[in-house]
C-alpha cells in the first residue's frame, strides 16, 4: 500500500465513526471508490455502532457487493461477536452476494442456523448450496452435530424443522463429495 493509499484510508477511518451521518455518508461512498481491503473491518464495526439506520442501510448495501476476495475470516470473527448478533442474517447474506466460500467453517454457520430465527437459518441455507469444497472435515462433523442435535430436540411445528433438514441434507452431500 503507497503512502498516499494509507493517508486516505486513514482520513477515512476517522470520518466513518464521525457523529455527523453526513461526514460518514460521504466515507462510506468514497470507500466505495477509494478504499480497499483495510477498509472492510472498520466499515463493518460502524454497522454493529452506529445508530443511524441510513448508514447501516448503506453499509450493507456496500458488504453485499463487496469484491475483495479471502475477506471469510473477517466476517467469521466478527459474526461471532455478541455485537454482530442482531446482523446474523444480513451479515450471511452479503457472505453470499459477494460470492464468499467459508468452507472451513461450516460449524459457525450451523450454529447461526440452529440459534438464529428462520430468516438467519434461510440465509445460512442459501450460503451452503452455493459453497464448493473441500471442506475442513472436522468443522463438517461439527455441524452435522448441531443439526441433528436441532432435529432431534425441534419442537413439533418448529417453523424452522424444514430449514434445518435442508441444511443437514447439504451438510450430507459435502461429506460424500
Amino acid at each position: 500500500m503507497t503512502k498516499e493509499q494509507k493517508e486516505i484510508n486513514n482520513k477515512l477511518k476517522a470520518e466513518l465513526f464521525s457523529s455527523d451521518d453526513v461526514i460518514v455518508l460521504k466515507a462510506l461512498e468514497s470507500i466505495g471508490e477509494d478504499g480497499d481491503r483495510e477498509m472492510v473491518a472498520p466499515v463493518l464495526e460502524l454497522l454493529a455502532h452506529s445508530s443511524s439506520e441510513m448508514v447501516k442501510d448503506v453499509v450493507l448495501g456496500q458488504l453485499s457487493e463487496l469484491k475483495i476476495g479471502d475477506m471469510e475470516g473477517l466476517f467469521i470473527e466478527k459474526i461471532q461477536l455478541e455485537e454482530f448478533q442482531p446482523y446474523h442474517q444480513q451479515l450471511v447474506s452479503c457472505m453470499w452476494s459477494s460470492g464468499m466460500n467459508p468452507t472451513e467453517d461450516l460449524h459457525v454457520f450451523s450454529k447461526l442456523a440452529v440459534d438464529g430465527d428462520y430468516m438467519t437459518a434461510l440465509e445460512v441455507l442459501t450460503l451452503l448450496e452455493n459453497m464448493e469444497g473441500p471442506f475442513d472435515n472436522e468443522s463438517l462433523m461439527d455441524a452435522f452435530q448441531d443439526v441433528s442435535e436441532f432435529v432431534e430436540e425441534a419442537a413439533e411445528g418448529d417453523a424452522k424443522i424444514d430449514l434445518i433438514k435442508s441444511i443437514y441434507d447439504i451438510l450430507y452431500a459435502f461429506q460424500e463429495a
